[in-house]
């Protein structure tokens, strides 16, 4: 059983509001579709979440270890509170976007041109959620954000888990792997206008 590592978040990064996603959303959003802020009460059910949409792509990688990945979990809730995603008032999901100062990318993150970029992580829908536009729909407000503020938009997955092909159906490109993570980043600069 591996232990599961992923870059530590710093703590000058900002999470993108709610506020600031939700009139991004595309015109064919589903219908109740809305995001808000988590709030402390929520935290059990962003775990829960986890576990539900994560624990496969998890076990096939590093075993496992519930105790590990509560800890985990933990870690980054207060580090950050992802937004939630809600369908007609109940929470199916999570987003997180965070905005990264230049000065703050890790060497790996850094690209030519030494510009803000932003982290995508903890996009999580219930498995009887997904398939419907929902995550097309968050993840369409997220590349409209990035759109806007010409901000490149990076992201990491597990290995073996099929959100590859909705992140390349949005313009992200691979950028890194190894045999845990799949790192892919949506450059604004670089997509065609339409």
């Amino acid at each position: 059983m591996g232990k599961e590592t992923k870059p530590q978040l710093n703590p000058k990064r900002q999470r993108v509001s709610a506020a600031c996603l939700q009139p991004l959303l595309p015109a064919n959003t589903p219908d109740g579709l809305s995001l808000v802020t988590a709030a402390d009460h929520h935290e059990r059910f962003v775990f829960k979440l986890k576990k539900a949409a994560e624990r496969e792509a998890v076990t096939q990688i590093f075993g496992w270890d519930e105790t590990l990945q509560y800890q985990l979990h933990l870690s980054e809730w207060q580090d950050c509170k992802p937004l939630l995603i809600l369908m007609d008032g109940t929470p199916i999901g999570s987003v997180l976007l965070e905005m990264i100062a230049p000065e703050c990318h890790s060497n790996t993150e850094q690209d030519s041109r030494d510009l803000p970029q932003s982290y995508f992580s903890r996009f999580f829908l219930f498995p009887q959620w997904q398939g419907r536009g929902i995550g097309s729909a968050v993840l369409g407000a997220v590349i409209a954000w990035s759109d806007t503020d010409q901000r490149p938009c990076r992201l990491m997955y597990l290995q073996g888990n099929p959100v590859g092909t909705l992140y390349r159906r949005f313009g992200f490109e691979m950028v890194a792997e190894d045999s845990q993570f799949v790192t892919m980043v949506y450059d604004p600069s670089t997509q065609p206008i339409v």
